[in-house]
């Protein structure tokens, strides 16, 4: 008889789990989903999360099982918000990395790690560099017009 109850209890709480909001169940919406499988059709090891506003979805493309690692965010209605990709300096365009060479402000600092984000966004493309400037820490975002549209110190 014990055993009828729990196995009833453990029916009741799953289908009480299913019937749960849209996000009390850990999975993204039909609509978050669906967008993230037309950007991201080859995509494997998909590990989802919710953080309070938008979905944040870790993944690998490519070739298995050495896939590039990205990340992307989608809000709660499904719009694409941004996907980065770490990749070592050696894979950044050397035309990114001349431009940023150049610079007077950052040019002649060293970068943390030999390690780059590409981040893609609906307004565009940059390339987001660490940098190590008078004993600072400082992100710094190149477009790929080589311009440096951003610099936050201390993150």
């Amino acid at each position: 008889m014990k055993k009828m109850i729990i196995a009833a209890a453990a029916f009741i709480a799953a289908i009480a789990f299913v019937s749960c909001d849209r996000y009390e169940d850990g999975r993204p919406s039909k609509d978050v989903r669906s967008e993230f499988a037309r950007m991201y059709p080859d995509a494997f090891d998909v590990e989802w999360e919710w953080d309070g506003m938008n979905w944040d979805v870790s993944f690998e493309t490519g070739k298995r099982p050495n896939g590039t690692e990205k990340e992307a965010w989608y809000d709660a209605d499904g719009n694409w918000l941004r996907t980065t990709t770490d990749m070592m300096l050696s894979a950044v365009p050397q035309n990114i990395k001349d431009y940023l060479a150049a610079d007077p402000v950052y040019g002649t600092s060293p970068i943390a790690d030999n390690e780059v984000e590409f981040i893609e966004t609906p307004s565009g493309n940059f390339y987001r560099f660490e940098l190590s400037v008078e004993g600072r820490r400082v992100e710094v975002d190149v477009n790929v017009n080589g311009e440096v549209t951003f610099a936050k110190y201390d993150f």
